[in-house]
């Protein structure tokens, strides 16, 4: 992959001199890069609701981070990135194998990418990035439910070719010996323009900010769009990524804590109880492939397949138990060879007519997705009589006596015992007693349709339905066929309404919206040979708000109030151990806002507000408690100011914070993480040609963790350089 990079890096340099007569507009230029912000606005999504709809007539609530912010923020991974979206809160995942997006009281991730599902397992890389859609709320109606969640979508928008040669080089430095370089290289390829490419390359390194840990890897995209016709276009594109990183997972057993909150651990805020020797190697590899056909000015189809192929090959998870109040136990859970493929192929025709005087704006699709995950793992040979267990296994760090109880690997939380690195040369030495080979593929075949009909030119109601039908098939382990196949299928409605009060400027909207989940049958503990079957699990909203576009489109602004609850929850039965009844429910409703300004030329403000309240409200033993890692306050500001002209253009600067409220680490709700403020700041120098940056994020150096008790970076500095062409 390093051959790649540098090759690619050659290719750059030699179509910069071999196009040297090419003369550029600033505004050109801006338009491939990165860099260069007029305003954090972006211009309507088709994607968000499969329709060309802009944002007043949309009954949905929805964010957009686009590139310009990125870049101003001086971000250089996913979860920075993110840091202004409204009511949005990222992290890495409970296991530290993916993005972890909270939104509105449920945990999603970025599994979608230009509209069609992927399961990465590592968390999403910016420097392909044109912009990310944050979609609120149940969306089963156009996104399915086999990766969807109540929350809301998260779909990544990639980079797309453009007509001018142009990009960009750039390189940031700074604390624990972060490195950077990216390149986003753009180029006609052919003088008529029809064919168009666009390169994007990155590489990375940083040491962790705790005693072990280190992050680093390698990044690649490539697309082609060629235009076949004034009305075909076909677009290809594919991205590689392959990172190398510690694996952090969350603490299990706080509820052996007698404390009650991080903040009594901040002694061992720099621990991080691992070792560089087990550090874990995954690659992420998508394709895509898309048409887009214009029949006439009335109606286009959009064909699209994308495959992802996600791989980790000896990777080891370090599985962190507290014992009590002094000491935490170390396990591993180690894979052998683990790769998920997911296909999918859509389908869309969008309409947009009239039918007398009452304009429809209509898609039709169908959509087809299946996963297949193979996952070889070792079985341990644990306990003195010799029987076999899938890790977490209990770890020495040093030697691992056969066929004999181990004792648990403790290590005491506190900043100056001594910890055993962890060594992988131990972990492979462990004895097996076997190896596990299991083959699971899903399947989902779905139909849906959305129509937006103008009733009159300021009324406008939506209608949607979707036909999902979901396919798990038996299990297979070792090459022998297990139980396992289920069938189900499910219909997601949606309803909208809008009102425009003033047309363009300000509107009402409601909605009804509707997400599932699978639910797989469960084993009756009265008789082992009989499988209980579920319906899916539900998640209903009913949603309204204002959408204000004011002052000449300077400020842009989403009010709303929303309404969910879910049920056909699994909870066990409070009479029959082991036996779980579909009459689960969570009752979870909230209160948003977000705005985004520019009310001077040169001066961009983003903010946002969420407020979320749930508890479970059910016959469960958790019943009357929040949820955990939900938390009920959310806040985020951002502004920056560039001087556009005069003798001291190209200088800005930008600050703004993320808050985020105290949140429940289990489910009884008695050990959390604490709120937290993390606060932003940077300067620059932006002309035609290049752009010096200064940024520090966690300015105020505050000592925090994340939702699952994961400790994240004190005060960060980095400088960023970057040459424009």
């Amino acid at each position: 992959m390093k051959k790649t990079i540098i090759s690619a890096s050659f290719l750059a340099v030699t179509m910069l001199s071999a196009q040297q007569s090419d003369t550029l507009k600033v505004a050109e230029i801006q338009s491939v890069s990165l860099q260069g912000t007029h305003n954090y606005r972006t211009k309507k999504s088709e994607s968000v609701a499969r329709l060309p709809l802009e944002n007043l007539e949309n009954p949905t609530v929805y964010n957009l981070v686009p590139k310009e912010i990125i870049s101003e923020m001086g971000a250089i991974d996913f979860n920075t990135a993110m840091a202004s979206a409204p009511g949005v809160v990222v992290n890495n995942s409970v296991n530290d194998s993916g993005n972890d997006i909270f939104l509105r009281g449920f945990s999603s991730n970025a599994s979608f990418r230009n509209g069609l599902t992927q399961n990465p397992r590592v968390q999403s890389e910016i420097a392909n990035i044109e912009r990310v859609e944050v979609i609120k709320g149940p969306s089963g109606t156009l996104f399915g439910g086999t990766l969807a969640n109540y929350g809301g979508v998260v779909n990544v928008i990639t980079k797309k070719p453009q007509e001018n040669f142009g990009g960009i080089i750039n390189y940031t430095t700074g604390s624990w010996g972060m490195s950077r370089i990216t390149a986003d290289v753009n180029t006609p390829l052919n003088k008529e323009k029809t064919a168009l490419a666009r390169f994007n390359v990155a590489a990375y390194s940083q040491d962790s900010f705790q005693d072990a840990g280190y992050s680093k890897g390698l990044f690649f995209s490539g697309s082609i769009l060629y235009k076949v016709s004034d009305k075909t276009t076909v677009t290809l594109d594919t991205e590689f990524h392959a990172p190398e990183k510690t694996l952090n997972a969350y603490v299990r057993k706080s509820d052996n804590l007698t404390f009650h909150s991080m903040k009594d651990l901040s002694a061992i805020h720099g621990r991080s109880f691992t070792s560089n020797d087990i550090g874990s190697k995954r690659t992420n590899f998508v394709t895509m492939a898309e048409v887009t056909h214009k029949f006439n000015d009335q109606w286009t189809s959009r064909t699209s397949y994308q495959r992802g192929e996600a791989n980790e090959k000896e990777s080891i998870f370090l599985v962190l138990n507290y014992k009590d109040n002094n000491r935490v136990s170390r396990s591993i859970r180690p894979f052998d060879n683990y790769k998920i493929t997911t296909d999918n192929i859509q389908q869309n025709f969008i309409g947009d007519f009239k039918i007398g005087n009452l304009r429809n704006r209509l898609v039709v699709g169908f959509d087809y997705f299946q996963q297949t995950s193979k996952n070889q793992y070792p079985v341990y040979k644990v306990g003195s009589n010799g029987s076999s267990a899938f890790v977490p296994y209990p770890l020495n760090g040093i030697i691992v006596k056969k066929d004999e109880k181990q004792d648990d690997d403790i290590v005491f939380l506190d900043s100056t015992s001594p910890w055993v690195p962890i060594s992988r040369d131990v972990i492979k030495s462990l004895p097996r007693n076997g190896t596990i080979y299991d083959i699971n593929k899903v399947s989902t075949f779905s139909v849906y349709v959305s129509d937006v009909l103008n009733i009159t030119d300021n009324l406008l109601v939506m209608a949607s339905l979707r036909m999902d039908n979901y396919k798990n098939e038996n299990l297979i382990s070792n090459g022998a066929e297990k139980q396992g196949e289920y069938k189900q299928t499910q219909f997601a409605p949606k309803f909208g309404l809008v009102y425009e009060i003033v047309k363009n400027q300000v509107s009402f909207f409601a909605n009804y919206v509707n997400g599932f989940k699978n639910v797989a049958p469960q084993r009756d503990p009265r008789n082992k040979d009989v499988f209980i079957e579920y319906k899916p699990e539900e998640g209903n909203q009913v949603e309204a708000g204002f959408k204000l576009d004011l002052f000449g489109k300077k400020l842009l602004t989403t009010v709303s109030y929303y309404n969910m609850r879910i049920k056909n929850r699994l909870i066990e039965d409070p009479s029959i151990t082991g036996l779980y009844i579909q009459d689960g429910n969570i009752k979870n409703q909230g209160f948003e806002i977000d705005i985004v300004a520019n009310p001077v030329k040169g001066l961009n403000i983003v903010a946002g507000y969420g407020y979320n309240d749930n508890k479970f409200d059910d016959v469960s033993k958790d019943a009357g408690k929040r949820s955990a890692w939900t938390p009920k306050h959310v806040a985020n500001f951002w502004t920056s100011y560039k001087i556009m002209n005069g003798t001291y253009e190209g200088i800005g600067f930008g600050a703004g914070f993320n808050f985020v409220d105290k949140t429940y680490i289990n489910i009884v709700n008695h050990f959390l993480a604490p709120a937290y403020t993390s606060v932003g700041a940077t300067i620059f120098y932006d002309k035609k040609k290049y752009r010096i940056g200064l940024k520090m994020n966690n300015a105020l150096n505050q000592t925090y963790w994340n939702f699952y008790g994961q400790p994240q970076k004190p005060r960060e500095i980095l400088a960023n350089f970057a040459f424009k062409f």
